[in-house]
């Protein structure tokens, strides 16, 4: 009995020193973060200047050749101290080519008021003048006509001349007056409204006798 006991103490112990002996099992490493292609990625655009002489080259390279020809029309009897650019010229016939368009509406309508509203004062006091109107009385060629002030000379000689005309161009007289102009087959060209810019604003002048 007693040896069978020290068998067994013997086959406990070296299963003891086995089990001491065998290779720590290795803890798992971590595993590296996995980066999403899909994630979106945010770009910040970078501020560039440009020197203004480049942009403005850049400019004039992509208008329109017709474009530039009849701004060189437009412009060729301005002097070199009186510089209209392309972006001012655009601006200004944009405005012109507006302003009359409304002025159609106002002759079909007959408004002397409305269209008192777009002539310059200089004009309006100039054939607020008896004496004046009596001077463009007689010039015209229908001697039936008979003006008796500005209303009159709205009624018959402004909108007979003018309504339902195509105007399609402006021509610079200076930086502040301009012709508006229709330009025929034969590349002449008509003139049926003068305008002057007062404090930036755009008015009818009249023709004076």
């Amino acid at each position: 009995m007693k040896k069978i006991y020290v068998l067994l103490s013997l086959v406990f112990v070296v299963s003891l020193i086995s089990c001491g002996s065998q290779p720590k099992a290795e803890e798992p490493k971590p595993e590296a973060p996995v980066v999403n292609d899909a994630e979106p990625v945010v770009e910040v655009d970078e501020v560039v200047e440009v020197d203004d002489d480049v942009e403005l080259i850049n400019e004039e390279v992509s208008m329109p050749e017709e474009d530039d020809d009849e701004y060189l029309r437009s412009t060729q009897a301005l002097s070199a101290e009186e510089l209209v650019t392309k972006d001012e010229f655009a601006e200004d016939k944009a405005e012109i080519l507006r302003i009359i368009k409304e002025l159609q509406k106002v002759m079909e309508k007959e408004d002397v008021e409305a269209w008192l509203k777009y002539v310059d004062k200089d004009s309006k006091t100039f054939y607020s003048n008896p004496a004046n109107i009596r001077k463009v009385n007689k010039k015209l060629p229908n001697k039936a006509i008979v003006l008796n002030g500005i209303g009159d000379y709205f009624k018959y000689v402004f909108i007979p001349s003018r309504k339902n005309r195509e105007i399609t161009e402006i021509r610079y007289i200076s930086k502040t007056n301009t012709k508006a102009v229709q330009v025929n087959e034969d590349d002449s060209i008509t003139r049926y409204y003068q305008f002057i810019k007062v404090n930036g604003k755009w008015y009818v002048q009249l023709d004076r006798v």
